[in-house]
């Protein structure tokens, strides 16, 4: 890579540790986007809060770019305990620290075990920032969706749709 051939051996390693996590959250990111990307173009369905199709077999476009970005969002977050909390636990805890002292072939079983319990913590953390059910507010959606009335005649404000995981 370029650090290790610019640098030597003990500041590239040294630089190694920040490259690590960026590049995380761009992958995961950039992977998350263009797998939901085409949802983009479809649209998803807008849903008033009953949960009823407020126009049917209609999607929106500007709904769904907001669910995708949203879904890439809570993507980039989830790397922060994978990342942050091992290395923390490790330090802080003294039982870990004096295992590992004495038997360093401990340290990749518990990284290993420390890493999927915190994606196990972080997981749902990263999805829960963003509610499943998101909301626009008429005048942002398309002009489609602009002048429609609820069941009581009334002119919608706030529609939902379902932003994905």
């Amino acid at each position: 890579t370029f650090i290790t051939k610019r640098y030597s051996p003990e500041k590239a390693k040294s630089l190694m540790k920040f490259v690590a996590f960026p590049s995380a959250v761009v992958a995961s990111s950039l992977n998350c986007y263009v797998v939901r990307s085409p949802e983009i173009d479809t649209g998803v369905p807008l849903v008033d809060g009953d949960g009823d199709d407020v126009l049917p077999n209609e999607t929106s476009n500007i709904a769904a770019e907001r669910g995708v970005i949203s879904t890439t969002m809570s993507r980039a977050v989830l790397q922060a305990p994978v990342y942050f909390l091992p290395p923390v636990v490790m330090s802080a805890l003294p039982p870990l620290r004096n295992a590992i002292a004495r038997n360093p072939m401990l340290s990749v079983p518990i990284t290993t075990y420390l890493v999927l319990v915190c994606f196990g913590i972080g997981l749902p953390a990263s999805v829960a920032i963003f509610p499943q059910m998101g909301e626009i507010k008429v005048d942002e959606a398309e002009e489609k969706y602009q002048n429609l009335l609820d069941k009581n005649g009334k002119p919608h404000s706030v529609l939902y749709y379902n932003k994905g995981l």
